[in-house]
């Protein structure tokens, strides 16, 4: 068989995911095991709680009433009513007002859609991307998609990125910096003071690029997750302004792409809708990249997501947050029985990134490389390994937990870890 098939270097590069296939390869292992055995998973980031019914029923009265519209192509930036609803949304949330019609894009594929349009904007081949890690692992293989290249930074779960580090890996050759509100897997949430800091270093090299003609700094900000920041919430990157250099002011707006989507909020996940806000010429540039690629979102997609931005269901998306962390705090107790379990209590999101390094050498001595096969062999329980958040070895040991799922199923499934790991020779 012919070895060479022609697929493209940039694909090769990427390893396959952790988590998509998962649910199969659990549904395959629970087959030979019996009902007090089953599988428990806390792998995919999804919550168990539905979305709201009256999203289903809005979209159902919608089709009712114009049909011709869902079954029509629809403007490449999305549907008019679609992309106000958005605007009020983030306007309720953040305070910034986005003009519908030149600010704001529609995307198909969830919010991973609205990041690759930005780097279809953005990036040229050898361009560099900063990105923080622990993290979401698709933000540097999308980077990598795109002949450019990632600079992942190893960062604390306390701190996440700082601006002295930023100052550090900041080159001639970075275009973006990939930041959020709230980080997966560790629950970091971001602070204003946190924010402005990281601001003001972005503002002084765009000042000094500015100077010789060059493209500026780019921040992708990020944050799917922004209902489930339930503390005080820090002003958003685009909203920031800081001093300059010539004793004005300089703000963030024109150099930040803010992408997000209705799925964690609002348990849209199959919905795949999301949606960027920025500066008008950069979501003009995004849009001649989306027709090329997937022309618009679904438009039943898009009426869902205009439902559920309603401003009567803001308390739907705040109570998902809540219960998402009680269900959290459920785990954390479980965990937190044992000693040696090194687990810090997230700042926001409803995912607890664990370590296990203390019961390394006893696991290894089973054959066991890293945390994640032995919680899913002798606990029966499916995480997620720390290594596919960052590239190489230092994360090995760590595990990602969803606790978006049942109480009573975070309960159990934290006694099975905690008596697997008591029960463990030293």
């Amino acid at each position: 068989m012919q070895k060479n098939r022609g697929i493209s270097n940039a694909i090769l590069s990427i390893p396959k995911s952790a988590t998509h296939g998962t649910r199969a390869k659990i549904a395959a292992l629970n087959s030979a095991l019996g009902p007090e055995e089953q599988i428990i998973d806390l792998s995919i980031g999804a919550l168990d709680t539905p979305a709201d019914q009256r999203i289903d029923q809005g979209v159902i009265d919608f089709v009712r009433k114009h049909p011709d519209t869902v079954h029509a192509f629809a403007p490449v930036k999305g549907l008019p009513f679609l992309l106000e609803s958005i605007a009020a949304r983030v306007a309720r949330l953040h305070g910034l007002k986005y003009d519908p019609e030149s600010e704001i894009m529609v995307t198909p594929g969830g919010v991973k859609g609205s990041i690759s349009a930005a780097f279809h904007t953005l990036l040229n081949p050898g361009d560099e991307v900063v990105v923080p890690v622990p993290n979401w692992p698709h933000y540097a293989d999308m980077v990598r998609l795109h002949e450019a290249v990632p600079r992942t930074v190893l960062v604390t779960a306390e701190d996440g990125l700082t601006a002295p580090v930023l100052e550090r890996v900041l080159c001639e050759r970075t275009k973006i910096v990939v930041l959020g509100d709230c980080i997966n897997p560790t629950g970091k949430v971001y602070t204003t003071e946190e924010l402005t800091a990281l601001a003001e270093t972005v503002a002084r090299h765009n000042a000094l690029r500015e100077s010789r003609g060059e493209s500026p700094v780019y921040v992708l900000f990020d944050s799917p997750y922004e209902a489930h920041v339930l503390g005080e919430r820090a002003r958003t990157f685009a909203a920031i302004d800081v001093p300059a250099p010539d004793g004005g002011q300089y703000s963030m707006r024109p150099w930040t792409v803010a992408v997000t989507g209705p799925g964690k909020t609002y348990g849209m996940h199959g919905d795949r809708i999301g949606y960027l806000c920025g500066p008008a010429d950069i979501v003009e540039a995004a849009s001649r990249a989306q027709v090329n690629l997937t022309s618009f979102a679904s438009t039943y997609s898009q009426v869902a997501t205009h439902v559920a931005l309603g401003p009567e269901l803001d308390e739907v998306a705040t109570s998902r947050a809540r219960t998402a962390r009680s269900n959290l705090e459920a785990m954390l107790r479980e965990l937190e029985a044992v000693p040696e379990l090194r687990v810090s209590r997230p700042q926001g999101g409803y995912f607890l990134f664990v370590d296990l390094s203390a019961f390394a050498p006893a696991y290894q001595r089973l054959g066991y490389d890293s945390a994640d096969p032995f919680l899913l062999t002798e606990a029966k329980v499916a995480t997620i390994c720390g290594t596919h958040f960052a590239d190489g070895e230092e994360l090995q040991h760590f595990v990602r937990i969803n606790c978006g799922r049942s109480t009573e199923l975070l309960t159990e499934a934290g006694r099975r870890i905690r008596e697997t790991l008591t029960s463990l020779e030293p």
